[in-house]
């Protein structure tokens, strides 16, 4: 019974319907999706970034400040979000929303993609990379909110096949990746075999992105950003139950955390484990952080420091790791 089994697994016609039947899946469901709450929280910030930079993060400055908490909409993205988004708000109102979601899910696919050309040696591994990309929820989650990760995905991608051969221009696209959303900075965890020209052209790249999309802001509303938005959003608490974590997990589960979810009438209600044991909470999610990035570093190890291998763990450890 093994061998017929096995017979049908290794088919890429087998994997090709599955990809199929999630794909379908996946443009249905966000054909359907009536609001992208990310989507117009960054296009918002673009339109300001253009006309009005000293409000691109006041609503969620003072959100933290009252609260102490995350907002569950508003921009705490470095200012090269609002900097990408802002072309997006020139366009008619209806067409923006959409144009981004698709251009964002756009970038994604051709990120993907290049990564299944670099990686993927036979048909059944192709097949196999399909599946499991349009099954993927985070990419689905991407794309239904209207998130930025696509275009992180796709610099991030072009970044890991250049670093074998240019070292240097996969710092600068590891740079953009990391100017939208931070995590993918963790990515030099796999540049050790040529790490010299890969920091150096990924600093110089950053400073000057980041410069460039700081300049409407101005000095103070760069710090502003810094100090009010990016280091308080990195202590506080996440109340949006769509946010999942180590911290949450741990933080929800035994901490005694507190967070808000959407009730069958769309009301909001408070849910809080009777369990309040903070401390434990903490020490299990710093030793778990700690145990995951061990086991990256050790795995790229393994490897040879294969420049691909390490890259890819750095970019996923970076989306584990909080911030």
């Amino acid at each position: 019974m093994l061998v017929p089994l096995r017979r049908v697994l290794v088919r890429p016609l087998l994997w090709w319907a599955i990809a199929a039947v999630w794909l379908v899946h996946d443009v249905m469901g966000n054909v359907l999706t009536p609001q992208r709450s990310d989507a117009t929280s960054v296009i918002q910030a673009g339109y300001r970034w253009l006309h009005d930079p000293a409000a691109i993060y006041a609503d969620t400055a003072r959100h933290l400040a009252q609260t102490g908490l995350v907002p569950v909409t508003g921009l705490i993205r470095p200012p090269a979000a609002a900097m990408l988004a802002a072309p997006f708000s020139l366009l008619p109102g209806w067409m923006q929303v959409p144009a981004w979601t698709v251009a964002d899910a756009a970038a994604a696919v051709i990120g993907l993609w290049i990564v299944q050309r670099y990686v993927t040696r036979t048909s059944l591994e192709m097949a196999v990379f399909w599946a499991v990309a349009f099954y993927s929820p985070p990419l689905y989650a991407e794309v239904n909110a209207g998130q930025i990760g696509g275009f992180v995905l796709l610099f991030a991608c072009l970044g890991l096949v250049t670093f074998r051969r240019r070292p240097a221009l996969s710092g600068v696209l590891v740079a953009a990746a990391a100017s939208l959303k931070l995590y993918p900075a963790l990515m030099v965890l796999g540049a050790r075999s040529r790490w010299r020209p890969f920091v150096i052209a990924a600093g110089i790249a950053g400073v000057l992105i980041t410069v460039v999309a700081c300049i409407p802001l101005g000095a103070a509303g760069a710090w502003g950003y810094v100090t009010g938005v990016l280091i308080p959003s990195l202590r506080a608490p996440n109340p949006d139950c769509a946010q999942t974590s180590v911290a949450t997990l741990f933080g929800r589960s035994i901490g005694g955390d507190a967070y808000p979810i959407i009730t069958p009438s769309g009301g909001i209600t408070i849910l809080q484990s009777p369990i309040h044991l903070a401390a434990l909470a903490t020490i299990l999610t710093v030793v778990t952080l700690a145990a995951a990035v061990v086991a990256a570093v050790a795995a790229s190890r393994a490897s040879g420091w294969n420049p691909a291998y390490g890259l890819a763990l750095g970019l996923a450890l970076g989306g584990l790791l909080p911030g």
